[in-house]
């Protein structure tokens, strides 16, 4: 594997190969992220896109390179939640899903995702970027606080709190 110290390194040099090979490293977690978060595909692109177009642009101004991924999704939460709160947002209701076919492998993995991204539609902004950067970026909560710009002990409870949320959701409480 490639060393992310040495590839922004170079990056930050120019190299603009070098932050394409960054961002290769990271884009399946942060579309993920901002498509869980946002809820459809455009509006997750979007978000990566600018995020991507932030982080290239202020690549000097990173001074610690363990943390590029987390500069990286502080980039995309604050994209996402500029989009969140402009309202522009069209979230996928569950009838818009197509059916497929009782039985098979696809259906049973697309249940329960279905029941996870409900879960997680029933979250507040707040509680599903804490779950999703958690889950999806593997971060913890002193990382989450620096992103989110909440103190770590919110995040904490707001992990929680969310989690038991959508345990009860998935049990059907």
């Amino acid at each position: 594997m490639i060393d992310s110290k040495i590839l922004l390194a170079s990056a930050q040099t120019g190299n603009a190969d070098s932050f394409g090979t960054l961002y290769s490293m990271y884009s399946r977690e942060l579309y993920l992220y901002a498509l869980k978060l946002l809820g459809n595909r455009e509006d997750a692109e979007d978000a990566v896109q600018q995020a991507s177009l932030e982080v290239y642009t202020h690549l000097k101004s990173i001074r610690k390179p363990e943390s590029f991924k987390a500069y990286y999704f502080k980039a995309l939460a604050n994209a996402s939640r500029s989009m969140l709160s402009k309202k522009k947002i069209h979230i996928v209701s569950d009838d818009e899903i197509p059916e497929i076919p009782d039985g098979t492998d696809v259906q049973r993995q697309t249940e329960e995702s279905t029941g996870i991204d409900s879960a997680l539609r029933k979250l507040s902004d707040d509680e599903r970027q804490i779950v999703l950067l958690s889950v999806i970026g593997g971060f913890n909560s002193a990382e989450i606080a620096k992103i989110t710009d909440f103190a770590r002990g919110t995040v904490r409870s707001k992990l929680s709190r969310a989690l038991k949320k959508m345990k009860a959701e998935l049990e059907g409480d």
